[in-house]
């Protein structure tokens, strides 16, 4: 059975976290999380990129406009925002970044692990070369990480080496250095980033699009409803169980005092004497919410049946995460 109690507007308040997630995924499965990929900007893909994200320039440096450009840091670097012409585009849709890409995390655009095979000269025979496969090197291309501000560099590169921009609150990933966006479009199309053929003693194999990987992290905000159950010393000190109620075998009678039933059990209306002591106190296992038309919303479990005290006030916090 229950016992309610009404909430005071202080007793019940939001508080909210973010969290992140890590996220690593291959270019073969960029289709599959709906992540979209331009390889080669231009025309009215261009167009609108420009339009979003590159502020207008003279001599390097910002025209006063009236748009908003989503620029990450009031520090203007001019090595970033440079857009060209067949730019490498990459777009993570918002169930996967949330509210933004998290500027604090190593966000990371690879082309990694691409076998490399080195052939020897096995026959000669009429001008025909053979070669022999006779060991595969894993090899790391190259790593684009963002620097926090909206930039992404060429990792290891110092000074740093920026090749391309970064649009935290839209999950935009714009590589506009033509060496690096020519080197991921081969990459996306099947094809080898690197000169070579069969009479180099290093030929590469051609890169597919499980090379590339993209990694960063999601930020989401958690929004924590708060509820304070505060109970009096003097509140909720009997408890509203049937079973503390005895009860005994007695004669049931209808309307018009005729016999309904004989031996059946007859509540007698008198608690039970063991929970008729001072020391009694009953437990308390579970906490319903309800709203303005008494209807049930939410529930929770203690994880232990808890006794209530008498001679103290006690508060029972339940948090809901949304």
């Amino acid at each position: 059975m229950s016992a309610y109690k009404k909430l005071n507007k202080q007793d019940a308040y939001i508080t909210t976290y973010v969290a992140h997630k890590k996220w690593a995924i291959s270019g073969s499965e960029f289709g599959d999380y709906g992540i979209q990929v331009i390889p080669y900007l231009t025309g009215t893909y261009l167009s609108g990129v420009q339009q979003l994200y590159y502020p207008p320039k003279i001599s390097g440096s910002l025209i006063s406009h009236s748009f908003d450009n989503y620029l990450d840091s009031t520090l203007y670097n001019p090595s970033v925002r440079n857009l060209q012409e067949g730019s490498f585009l990459v777009s993570i849709p918002q169930r996967l970044f949330g509210v933004e890409l998290n500027p604090e995390s190593e966000i990371d655009l690879s082309i990694s692990q691409v076998q490399q095979t080195r052939y020897v000269n096995s026959s000669y025979w009429d001008n025909n070369y053979s070669y022999d496969p006779i060991e595969n090197v894993p090899v790391n291309l190259v790593s684009m990480v963002d620097d926090g501000e909206g930039g992404i560099y060429l990792s290891g590169s110092l000074p740093r080496s920026y090749i391309g921009d970064i649009i935290y609150p839209h999950g935009m990933i714009i590589i506009t250095d033509p060496g690096y966006a020519t080197t991921l479009q081969n990459a996306w199309y099947g094809e080898n980033p690197f000169e070579g053929d069969e009479l180099n003693p290093f030929k590469p194999k051609p890169s597919t699009r499980s090379n590339i990987v993209l990694t960063w992290q999601s930020s989401q905000p958690i929004y924590t409803h708060n509820y304070h159950c505060r109970i009096r010393d003097f509140e909720l000190n009997y408890s509203y169980n049937p079973s503390i109620i005895s009860s005994s075998f007695g004669t049931v009678y209808d309307n018009e005092s005729n016999i309904y039933s004989t031996g059946s059990i007859i509540n007698t209306g008198i608690q039970k004497s063991n929970v008729t002591g001072s020391s009694f106190t009953p437990y308390i296992t579970t906490v319903g919410l309800y709203n303005d038309a008494n209807q049930l919303i939410a529930v929770g479990k203690l994880n232990r049946p808890v006794p209530k005290p008498q001679d103290t006030d006690m508060t029972i916090i339940v948090k809901i995460d949304i």
